[in-house]
């Protein structure tokens, strides 16, 4: 099945990191990605993320913007500060205008609404990784 042989670096499975408050997002969102093939690291706090990113090899970033220690953006800020350079996708349940222009200018690659596009993340991720 073709959804099971996702691959990059030297064959190996694509590396996320999912990084989100919830359990219960984690929880799914891991299950729908690990059904399609992906390699699913995930954290509950954003100091758990940076621990990841600094010793594993991830090709892309799940992250929820409203996060109770600091938010999405400042996220990134702190990613570029220690120099980190994975593709961001944000994780949200809202669409404004402002947020999606603020996440633009902060090289933000998608943002996807969980509510109403979570099913089609497997695919999102797969347009982001070929860019």
């Amino acid at each position: 099945m073709e959804a099971n042989l996702r691959k990059s670096r030297g064959g190996m499975r694509t590396k996320l990191l999912l990084i989100d408050d919830e359990v219960v997002t984690l929880k799914m969102t891991k299950m729908l990605l690990d059904q399609h093939g992906y390699d699913v690291e995930i954290s509950l706090t954003t100091s758990e993320a940076i621990s990841v990113l600094t010793t594993s090899a991830i090709d892309l970033i799940l992250l929820d913007i409203s996060m109770p220690t600091i938010d999405g953006f400042d996220f990134i800020k702190l990613m570029a500060s220690l120099r980190i350079r994975v593709p961001v996708v944000f994780l949200s349940n809202t669409d404004d205008p402002y947020t999606l222009k603020l996440a633009s200018a902060e090289g933000v690659r998608r943002c996807v609404k969980k509510n109403e596009e979570f099913m089609k993340l497997p695919q999102i991720i797969e347009e982001v990784l070929t860019e």
